[in-house]
């Protein structure tokens, strides 16, 4: 390969190798120690989550609230490009998820063309005319298919076409996951992101596919908790640094003692440095949103507030009253998993009308899920993100 494919385990600094294994030990914890009921309800909000930042960092000025309504109302989504763009990354997560690349394909020429057509599968016609020059030249993209021009980003000239190709074959071998393995699958992580938004193997949407190949090759490498955290998440409140440590990466080589390769060992081992401070603080921020004794206080407040009618929505209208005893419904849900409605009648104390009630409205709202006679289910309704996971947005 004409570049380092990633810092090699024994070559990395001891404070790196010691943030990766802390890294390491949090996802497990993450992964381990979530309320089961709470699982699926915080993978598809990350969905969600991960749709936001990545495509904020492109640019695109959809409001978290924008987004949650037009999940709740998905008839608001047509006409309204920014929000196609949004729904389009959170149902190839879903179909991602649904249908997982095999971990061994994760970083194949046709896992990487999927995940392009993954995205951009579906958009109207006038969205695949990418412009070439300011006389308004465009060439149509074909989703998940490689570019067949040479192209400019910014100061970076990626490869030619003819270079590209064998920079994906080398990119295919040298991150195959059944050969890495220890903190080296991390390492492999950090590189594998920049090599990809390096070569630039698509006429447009590296940046989003880039982003969507490490979310893959994080779940792929062993990361069992990720889908419960974002790194893109991480990228975007910091997207001058982001971009600052991928061009870092892309410095040629410094001499004989900066790497072998065309590109820089001391500027991937920045990018590295970034990437791991990026999964480290996302991590440490769910984990604390996912602390049992703290979440379980922020659903009290939360209830206890509803029930004054004290909450507002995200445009000011005050949320209707709540009964109290929906906190215990929730409470009980989340600890205990899905109850047949009798169940919670009984454990609430209360009639059967009062029950239906209440449990219609906290289903209209969102915060549970009510599907024919199968059992009650947990559920995040957008109103109450916000409030259970402070600073998430």
């Amino acid at each position: 390969m004409a570049f380092t494919p990633y810092i090699p385990q024994d070559k990395a600094p001891d404070e790196l190798q010691d943030q990766v294994v802390q890294i390491t030990r949090l996802d497990a914890a993450l992964h381990a120690k979530i309320p089961g009921a709470l699982r699926l309800p915080m993978m598809k909000l990350l969905r969600v989550v991960n749709s936001y930042y990545s495509n904020k960092i492109e640019g695109n000025s959809t409001t978290p609230a924008d987004i949650l309504r037009a999940e709740d109302a998905p008839q608001e989504v047509k006409g309204v490009k920014d929000l196609q763009d949004i729904k389009r990354h959170i149902e190839a997560q879903r179909r991602l998820n649904d249908d997982p690349i095999d971990p061994v394909d994760v970083c194949t020429k046709s896992a990487v063309t999927r995940l392009h057509r993954e995205f951009y599968g579906g958009m109207p016609e006038e969205m695949l005319a990418i412009e070439l020059s300011e006389k308004g030249d465009t060439v149509r993209m074909v989703p998940g298919e490689f570019r067949h021009l040479g192209v400019r980003v910014g100061q970076h000239i990626p490869p030619t076409v003819e270079q590209m190709h064998a920079y994906l074959n080398d990119f295919e071998r040298m991150y195959r996951l059944d050969r890495i393995h220890g903190l080296s699958r991390f390492f492999a992580a950090a590189a594998s992101h920049h090599r990809l938004m390096w070569v630039h193997p698509f006429m447009d949407g590296n940046g989003r596919t880039g982003r969507l190949f490490t979310d893959q090759y994080l779940k792929a490498a062993g990361f069992g908790g990720y889908g419960l955290w974002s790194m893109s998440r991480g990228f975007a409140r910091n997207v001058s640094a982001y971009y600052e440590m991928l061009g870092a990466a892309d410095h040629p080589r410094k001499g004989e003692l900066d790497g072998r390769g065309e590109l820089s060992d001391s500027g991937l081992l920045r990018w590295t440095r970034f990437f791991a401070e990026t999964a480290l603080d996302q991590l440490q921020y769910f984990s604390a949103q996912l602390e049992p004794e703290r979440l379980s206080e922020r659903i009290d407040i939360y209830f206890e507030m509803r029930s004054r009618r004290a909450l507002s929505d995200s445009e000011g209208q005050t949320l209707p009253e709540l009964r109290i005893e929906a906190r215990d419904v929730y409470k009980t849900l989340l600890y205990q998993g899905d109850q047949q409605r009798a169940d919670i009648q009984a454990r609430l104390g209360v009639g059967e009308r009062t029950t239906r009630s209440l449990l219609s409205q906290m289903a209209k709202e969102g915060l549970i899920t009510l599907d024919g006679r199968k059992p009650v289910s947990l559920n995040l309704s957008r109103h109450s993100i916000e409030f259970l996971f402070p600073s998430l947005w």
